[in-house]
């Protein structure tokens, strides 16, 4: 059983989980390369055909959002840096491999980039638990031995918001119609619940860094939230003609997002003048 002791406070990350985390971003490599830099492509560089031109480049921005994510990960020394990353991206591979198999008819399945989608999508959720599992056989439970605590204001901004998105995606995915009806252009269920795939991630992500409540355990996470709403206004000023800019879901979405990077840019800023206070002679 794991015990407080300093040594499963610091846990070393195994070689295959780094193998994997490096996969991860082998994966997200190829699709940022198509949907982020090439989003009217689809129907040649990506799993499915994706239009609007503008719904390709959203997912785009996500799969960039996440890149650093991973890549710092698979830098990492500790897996204490990356537990919050493996359930959150254990659960949205689970909707996204769900989505394959609803929607397997929209799916070009003859080309090399649905195999790539495929495998990034069957693999993580079994790789990414039993990974997880192994290493908290060697580590203290989360929450233990915090030695930089995030704020309660913040732990619990991140954890309802974080709940509000998952609660919003999971019934947008059962009921793709709802989504379909305020989205700023035309979605297709399989779009729909692709998005909603994504929200459930970015939702379940912040759930895990509330549950954590330590910034050294957090600040590999924090990337992705800081990077996604800028994505997203670049995809979306790439492609205006396609955006319905009055519509009222698009800025409450960025707003959401917006808020959520500030707090983490905060972060950066507080933790990092704290640091800097403790080296002062």
């Amino acid at each position: 059983m794991a015990t407080s002791s300093s040594t499963n406070l610091k846990t070393s990350i195994s070689l295959p989980l780094r193998l994997w985390l490096g996969a991860e971003v082998f994966f997200g490599v190829v699709a940022i390369s198509s949907v982020f830099f090439h989003p009217e492509a689809t129907a040649t560089n990506f799993a499915w055909l994706i239009r609007p031109t503008v719904m390709a480049a959203t997912f785009g921005a996500f799969y960039l959002s996440v890149g650093l994510l991973f890549v710092l990960g698979m830098m990492a020394w500790r897996w204490q840096q990356v537990r919050v990353i493996c359930l959150p991206a254990a659960l949205f591979s689970t909707f996204m491999l769900l989505t394959t198999f609803l929607h397997w008819e929209k799916f070009n399945v003859a080309i090399p980039p649905f195999y790539v989608w495929f495998a990034s999508y069957l693999l993580p959720p079994p790789i990414f638990v039993a990974l997880y599992l192994e290493h908290q056989k060697r580590s203290a439970p989360v929450g233990e031995g915090r030695t930089q605590p995030l704020a309660v204001t913040v732990r619990r901004f991140l954890g309802v918001n974080g709940l509000l998105l998952v609660s919003l995606a999971v019934i947008f995915y059962v009921f793709p119609g709802g989504l379909i009806a305020i989205a700023p252009w035309k979605f297709t269920p399989l779009a729909a619940r692709t998005l909603s795939g994504w929200l459930t991630g970015v939702g379940a992500l912040q759930m895990g860094m509330a549950w954590e409540g330590d910034w050294q355990r957090v600040q590999i996470a924090t990337t992705m939230l800081m990077i996604l709403p800028f994505a997203l206004l670049l995809q979306f000023w790439r492609f205006p003609s396609e955006v319905q800019w009055s519509n009222l879901a698009l800025p409450l979405l960025l707003v959401d997002f917006g808020l959520t990077a500030i707090l983490c840019l905060g972060l950066w800023i507080i933790h990092a003048g704290r640091f800097a206070a403790t080296r002062e002679p």
